[in-house]
């Protein structure tokens, strides 16, 4: 006769594991056929274990995958009546080796303002935690790397790179990593570069222009 769901009884249950009864007059070698629990592989979870009491056996049989069965153990072969008069709990142990969490934080100091194509500037940035090393990039709007990266040590507790401004634009920001752990990272805001300015002086009626300098406001 086909699978009976009627008789599948779940005996314990705990942390994911179920032991099932399943009770029914075909033999053992028509309940262990391809297909025959098919109906319960929602219930029947690979890890589950069975005791099949069938018309020519008593076994302890393992559910596999879409409630697959393999051929597992046979108990007693006269198939004597199933008496289940004591309940037990079923205790899964774990025991895990001691844990240290660690803190890794990566903080950039504020990019310096008023930069123009060729000016030498510093960019800084704290750590906390393990961090040996940093490295320092600067990215254009469109993310790709136009300065760097540098790796630079970092000594008590903060470090520290110079870069020369790249090409007039907007949209550069600078990027700092923890060089031992990639995750640990920090973008800075946007920055503009611009042409350097030039210093006006007049003589007479005339605006002369000079190379050099910055002109001050």
């Amino acid at each position: 006769m086909p699978f009976d769901a009627r008789n599948l009884t779940p005996l314990d249950s705990a942390g994911g594991f179920t032991m099932w009864l399943y009770t029914t007059t075909d033999t053992r070698a028509a309940v262990l056929a391809q297909g025959y629990f098919a109906s319960a592989a929602g219930k029947l979870m690979p890890g589950h274990l069975i005791l099949l009491q069938t018309s020519d056996a008593l076994s302890l049989i393992p559910v596999r995958s879409n409630g697959a069965v393999g051929n597992g153990l046979v108990l007693d072969a006269t198939a004597p009546p199933v008496r289940i008069t004591t309940g037990a709990a079923l205790k899964i142990l774990f025991r895990l080796g001691a844990a240290t969490v660690q803190t890794r934080t990566v903080a950039l100091d504020p990019v310096p303002a008023g930069l123009y194509i060729g000016r030498s500037f510093t960019v800084s940035a704290r750590v906390t935690g393990p961090v040996a090393t940093l490295v320092f990039s600067i990215v254009n709007g469109s993310g790709a790397v136009v300065a760097g990266p540098v790796s630079v040590s970092a000594l008590s507790g903060s470090a520290s790179v110079t870069f020369t401004a790249p090409a007039p634009g907007s949209g550069y920001r600078v990027v700092v990593r923890d060089a031992g752990e990639p995750l640990v990272t920090q973008t800075s805001t946007s920055f503009v570069v611009t042409e350097p300015y030039v210093l006006l002086t007049e003589a007479g009626n005339t605006m002369l222009m000079q190379d050099g300098g910055e002109l001050l406001i």
